[in-house]
Formats: structure tokens, C-alpha cells, sequence
């Protein structure tokens, strides 16, 4: 279960870091300043997330799994825009959203031990 939670916490951690320098520099995109400083800020949510899941915080998987949503769509928006790397930020979107997924279903599942 531990590996679970680490591999989904990597991957919000990986798609948070692609997130992070959008503020700075959208990659010759054209965005607004407004929606690059809220990727970056996406970002920096995602690494909160990933810590959270990681802590085995009673937030961290709701959030990991929020953040990965946020992300799925906007690589969905980025990907019909035509966005270059849209594809790579799907993917990896998709695979921190499963296996956060995949984490907080195997942790509803398993039964408290009481002493």
C-alpha cells in the first residue's frame, strides 16, 4: 500500500513541477498572465497534495486527487488547443489521478485492526 501511495504521489509531483513555471514562462503559448499564474499556482498545490498523500494525511488523497482532476482537464483543454507536450501532461495527469484513485479505494477498503 505504501508503494501505491508513493508512485501516485510521484506522479502529482512530476505533473505539479511541469505546472510550476508557467508563471514565468508558458512556452511561447500566448496565455493570459491571470491563467499562467493559476497553473503555477496549480503547481504548488500539487506538491502540497503530494506531501499530504505522502504524510498519510486524512487530505492528502482527496487532494492529490483534486489536483490530478484540475490537471486532467486542462491537458483535455491543452490537447485540443494543440498545445505541444498537451499529450505528455495527459498522460501523466491520468496516471497520478488513477493511482490516487487506486490509493484511496485500498484504503476505504482496509479494515481498522481494534485492540
Amino acid at each position: 500500500m505504501k508503494t501505491l501511495r508513493y508512485t501516485a504521489a510521484a506522479a502529482t509531483i512530476l505533473m505539479a513541477l511541469m505546472n510550476l513555471p508557467f508563471a514565468l514562462d508558458d512556452g511561447g503559448l500566448g496565455l493570459p498572465k491571470v491563467l499562467a499564474w493559476l497553473i503555477s499556482l496549480l503547481g504548488i498545490l500539487g506538491i502540497t497534495a503530494a506531501v499530504g498523500l505522502v504524510a498519510g494525511t486524512s487530505w492528502g488523497t482527496p487532494a492529490a486527487i483534486a489536483v490530478g482532476v484540475v490537471n486532467l482537464i486542462g491537458a483535455v483543454i491543452a490537447l485540443v488547443a494543440g498545445s505541444e507536450g498537451a499529450i505528455i501532461g495527459l498522460t501523466v495527469s491520468a496516471i497520478g489521478t488513477a493511482l490516487s484513485f487506486a490509493y484511496a479505494r485500498v484504503k476505504a477498503t482496509r479494515v481498522p485492526q481494534t485492540q
